[in-house]
């Protein structure tokens, strides 16, 4: 019998998969391949570190590192922005001419344009298309957002995604989207359809999901209010047993928190 496919497997698959179409059809399969990783740095969708890994016999490899934390707050498209947004960087370290410290320069900005993506410093028209920290947007109708078309009607949506969002304030309860919901928003031929559920945040397709305020009352509930002789106060659950470390004396049950 043969086992499934581990989760691991399947989920670093899947942006193997999209990494090699999107080198296909943006970039005529000139990128080599790169060593793509799942990462949680702070403040950061994605970045490409430049011969990052090496081999045991000395071979070096980039990296092209991805953030899950914000995958569910984001739109697939964002998703498939950052990817390749990482792989121009890739180009250029290549091919092209990249400046000092990650500085998005005119060529990088050029080569992003030409593949259907518009630099912006703001992530909407009429932003700086250069800079330290740049955004992008896909041009309407450019070979970018065609991709992605073709990319939804194939079905190659992820499926895995991180519980905690860092960007907005939903927190998912579902470990998976449901695939049936998917394949429905996405079984058309219809472009604009396709279209609408690219630029869909994903956290409003998922189902069960809380508002941040709604998580913080729940984890408050039936908590109780303990104080010592000293005013000190500490909250906690119902019957604890505890000491104060600056008076010495017991903490004593108050009230309990709803």
């Amino acid at each position: 019998m043969q086992k499934d496919k581990s989760t691991t497997l399947e989920y670093y698959e899947y942006f193997q998969e999209i990494y090699n179409i999107f080198n296909k059809e943006l970039f005529s399969n000139e990128l080599p391949n790169c060593i793509i990783t799942i990462t949680r740095q702070k403040r950061v969708m994605g970045y490409f570190s430049p011969n990052r890994w090496i081999n045991n016999k000395g071979k070096q490899n980039h990296e092209l590192a991805l953030n899950p934390s914000y995958f569910s707050s984001s739109n697939f498209i964002e998703i498939f922005q950052t990817i390749v947004h990482e792989m121009v960087h890739l180009w250029q370290y290549e091919f092209g001419n990249p400046s000092q410290r990650s500085y998005h320069n005119k060529e990088w900005a050029d080569k992003m344009e030409s593949l259907g993506l518009v630099p912006s410093s703001t992530g909407a028209p009429g932003g700086k298309k250069t800079g330290q920290k740049m955004n992008d947007y896909p041009l309407k109708n450019g070979i970018f957002e065609k991709v992605c078309i073709d990319i939804f009607k194939q079905g190659l949506f992820l499926k895995w995604f991180d519980r905690y969002s860092n960007k907005s304030t939903f927190i998912i309860n579902d470990e998976e989207l449901d695939e049936e919901d998917i394949k429905e928003m996405i079984d058309t031929n219809n472009e604009e359809e396709i279209l609408t559920s690219l630029y869909t945040t994903i956290g409003d397709i998922v189902k069960d999901t809380l508002h941040i305020e709604e998580v913080v009352l729940e984890e408050s509930k039936n908590k109780s209010k303990y104080c010592c002789e000293c005013g000190c106060s500490v909250w906690g659950k119902k019957n604890l047993d505890i000491t104060c470390n600056l008076c010495g004396s017991d903490f004593e049950y108050i009230e309990n928190i709803n």
